[in-house]
Order: C-alpha cells, then structure tokens, then sequence
C-alpha cells in the first residue's frame, strides 16, 4: 500500500548506575499524566491481502494527527496481521515493533514466522503497525536538496561547525514539515501508544499484548503509563531509559559500546576464528583511528577514503548481534591493506540497508524518508552551544577512550540542535499504574540498550517489573537462547513469570547464526 496524504475530515555496572542516578530528569507533567483515558470511539479498518504477502491482511485505520483535536486532521495508520496458525486457541492480538525510531512494525510481521516460536504463532494475531510517521503511515519525508545542504556533521569541532549545524538542522526540519503537512509535529511515542490503542479498540480485543523490540519498548513503556488496563501482556526486550538527561545519556550510551568493544577484544584474545587473534585488539584500533583522523585510512576494497565517524558507526553496527567474525575480518582488512570476505563497502551497505537509506543514489527533488523528528519530539537533549556539547564529548572520551562516543547517542543529540519545535514526549521516570507486572528482557552487555538502563528502568517500575538477563554480548535477546524464549514465550501464552533475576547463560557469538534481528532491522535502536 502507498501512504496517504493529510486529509481533513468533512560507564556499566555500580558505578553507571550512580552516573545516570545524579542525572536523570526530574519527574514533569507530561502528555502522559495529565490526558485524559476516555474510551475509544468506533473505528474500522480497511483489510486487503498484503501485496507482499498474500497470506498477511494489510489494512488502514483513520486516526487524528493531533490527538488534543480528535476533530481536526488525520492520516492513515498501516498495519499488518498475520492470523492465529489456530484461530479457535487464539488469546488475541499480539503487537510487535522491531525498534528505531522509524523500525517498520509492518514489515516486522511478515518476518514473526522466522522470530516467534511455533506456540506464539499458533496462539496470537500478529499485528504490526507502521508508526505514524513512518514507511506506510504517512512517512515524514524531506528534500533531497534539503538533506544534502552543507552544514551537517555528526560532531561540531569548532563554534562556526555548530553554527552551521544548528542552521542546516532548522533549514531542514522547515523543509520536511513543508513536504510531511502537520504530522510532522505529532511523530513521538505517546502519539503512537494512543494510536496503538485506536487499533486495539478497533480490532474489538478488549486487551492487548505486546512485544516491543528497543526502541519499541518506549511505546510499550508509554502505553502502559496511558492504558494501564488496557494490558494482557507486555514484553520489552532491549529496555529504554527515558528518564535520562543529554548528558547521562550520551555517557551511559558510550559506556556501553565501551564496554562491548572490550568484550570483542576479550573474545578476539582467545578465539582462533578472530583475523586478530594473537594482536592486541586496542592498539589494532587506537592506530586506525589514528590514520581515520588524519585522513590516511584507506579501504583496500576499493581505495576510497574512510573517515573517522564511518569507522566508528560500522564497529557500533556490528556489536549488535553481535557481528564479531566480520569485524575482525573487517579490522584486520583495514589494518594489513588486505582484503577479506568482509570490507568496508560491505558493512556500509548493509548498514545502508538496515537504516532504509541510499546514500548518494539520489536526485535532488527526491523525497527522503527522515526519522529524525521522531527522536527529537521524544527527547530534550537542548544543547546551550559548542562550549556544552564540545565538554559533553571530552567528558565521553574518559568514559569510552577507545569507542570516544555511541555514534547512535551523539548524532541523536547533535541532529536536534537548532530544531525548532515542541518536544511532545519529555524525558520523565516511569509512572505505570494498575498495570500487570511488565516482562524486561535485557542482556547485560548490549550496545545501545546497556543494562544499567534496565535496571534504572525496572527500579522506576518497582515491583510491577521481572527482569530476566542473557548473560552475553548482542542487542535484543529474546531469540538467542532457549532460555530467553522461554522466559517470554511462558508469559505471552500463560501469563506465567519467570522469577525476578532470572539469568539464562551466553552463547558463542562466533558459532551462533540466526536471522537479522530487530536491532539489524532499524540499525538504531
């Protein structure tokens, strides 16, 4: 289906977790504690046979852009089902979402086949939604021309650099509200829990379930501050921290990519299938570094230029499943001159692939889907100007000396400065009332969802809250082991909880091969 047009109704462990303590946000009224949790009126949605998979339902739904004007402007929602293998046992829908922002929930359906066990699938309607704003729900979309304007950089290193930042960054955020019409302004995750619970209503389930993969679990976390009892399950797998100030943000994030890269070093010294095994992994590194920064680092693959932040972004990449063989071929490739059956053009391709996006394969008056706006309305992350965000890197160097900063972390924050606008959906701690205890999924050494967060965010859920760690490396657990399966495939279909502090052992990265998860779906969160 194409997407429509507005229409108009007629640091780890101890030590990070007293980091982010002292500089988490103060709790605030939000758009979560003060609207109202009025019942939802009758809606339908439109099914059709998926183009892409006929054995699928594809559909629309009609909602508001602006849910504080129900009778203004709306768009339509896309969503995906894929029918209970047995329909007469079916315990009603299953939401999932692979994470992002901007993660297609609807092309993540039509992959729960490969995902999910065969007793999920035999017992639950899948459901995926594009969230609003995104792929099939009204995308936002910007200029080509606007995105290739000069003025970005992942990291100002001068005031004039930020300068230009904080103009490119408004220029284009003009430009894509001009193309996108109002839904631009209404793209965060309170937005998208209401626009869930639309569906929910609208489907004639009185409760939902819910998987959400990383990102996604920000709206899981929002749904069940708004829809409480709305909740017949809920697992979130890779767990947001949203209570986090710019700073304890961006610090705990490049802690945690520190933290995986010493657990690829770790594996590298002690593995033979590691191209560096018997190198010191860290001096391998810190000299590619060295060569990116002074802008000698060639791939062999090709002979173009790789610079710093192109590095770091493909390492970051290849934490998440984690991707340890490929990296080292990939660093030892680099580092001899050499090439290996992983290079440089291959990861960024892939990478290219995973985040939707064709660099440099574009006209200028081409539309480009931009994800953007949607971290932007979650978070305030205000940079007062260079002096703060050059101080917040050089604080981040001391934490990850040798990733220097979560690539992820720091191009969020840097992509919003000089955005204008309102941020719907404020940092704030979680205030989950009356709901049924959440499942948190979590492995304690992840890249992008560190396991400090889970913590902070299971001590903001209290009791209402099991956690259940994977004791491994990798973003995203429920499909690494038997025992993380388990944990949640037990929930879904008998409400049974593990016990609090469930701990299901690691597997050997190097010897594990499964399907692209949801981390590899967006490359984000």
């Amino acid at each position: 289906m194409n997407w429509k047009r507005l229409t108009r109704p007629a640091a780890t462990g101890a030590v990070l977790l007293v980091l982010l303590a002292g500089l988490v946000t103060q709790p605030t009224a939000s758009a979560t504690s003060t609207q109202a949790r009025a019942e939802q009126p009758a809606r339908t949605i439109k099914w059709t046979p998926c183009a892409e998979s006929p054995a699928f339902s594809c559909g629309t739904i009609t909602l508001p852009v602006d849910w504080a004007d129900p009778n203004g402007p709306t768009f339509e929602l896309a969503l995906a089902k894929r029918p209970a293998d047995d329909p007469a046992s079916s315990k009603g829908p299953l939401f999932i979402n692979p994470g992002g922002p901007g993660g297609s929930g609807v092309s993540y359906a039509f992959t729960a086949g490969n995902l999910f066990s065969p007793a999920i699938l035999r017992s639950f309607d899948i459901i995926g939604i594009d969230p609003r704003g995104v792929a099939r729900s009204h995308p936002v979309v910007c200029s080509a021309s606007a995105l290739d304007q000069p003025g970005f950089t992942v990291l100002p290193r001068t005031p004039v650099e930020f300068t230009a930042l904080a103009k490119y960054n408004q220029q284009l955020a003009e430009d894509c509200r001009a193309q996108t019409g109002p839904l631009y302004d209404h793209v965060d995750s309170v937005s998208v829990a209401r626009d869930l619970d639309a569906v929910r209503a609208a489907l004639g389930a009185d409760k939902l379930n819910w998987y959400g993969a990383s990102y996604g679990s920000l709206m899981g976390q929002m749904y069940a501050e708004l829809f409480p009892h709305r909740i017949r399950s809920m697992v979130n797998d890779g767990n947001m921290d949203h209570s986090l100030g710019k700073w304890a943000f961006l610090l705990s994030e490049g802690a945690f990519v520190e933290d995986s890269f010493q657990q690829f070093a770790d594996w590298c010294a002690k593995s033979a299938n590691c191209a560096l095994n018997g190198q010191n992994v860290s001096t391998v590194y810190a000299d590619l570094l060295a060569k990116a920064d002074a802008g000698k680092l060639v791939d062999p693959s090709d002979g173009s230029t790789v610079d710093t932040w192109s590095l770091l972004d493909v390492t970051q990449f290849y934490f998440n499943r984690p991707r340890w063989v490929q990296l080292g071929q990939l660093l030892a490739s680099l580092h001899s001159g050499s090439t290996t059956a992983t290079t440089l053009r291959s990861a960024q391709s892939e990478l290219a692939k995973a985040r939707g996006t064709t660099p440099n394969r574009r006209a200028a008056d081409e539309l480009v889907e931009d994800v953007r706006p949607h971290f932007c309305q979650d978070w305030s992350v205000p940079v007062s100007g260079f002096q703060e965000l050059d101080a917040m890197y050089r604080t981040s160097l001391k934490v990850a000396p040798r990733m220097r900063a979560s690539v992820l972390a720091l191009s969020s924050i840097t992509s919003c400065i000089g955005v204008p606008g309102t941020v719907n959906n404020p940092q704030h701690r979680l205030r989950v009332t009356g709901a049924p205890t959440i499942l948190m999924l979590n492995g304690r050494h992840d890249p992008a969802t560190g396991y400090a967060w889970a913590l902070n965010a299971k001590h903001q859920l209290g009791k209402g809250a099991v956690l259940v760690t994977y004791e491994g490396a990798g973003h995203v657990v429920y499909s690494r082991t038997a025992c993380t399966r388990a944990a949640a495939d037990n929930y879904l279909l008998d409400l049974t909880l593990p016990a609090d502090g469930t701990r299901c052992a690691a597997n050997n990265p190097a010897l594990t091969t499964r399907a692209a998860g949801p981390s590899e779906t967006t490359a984000r969160w």
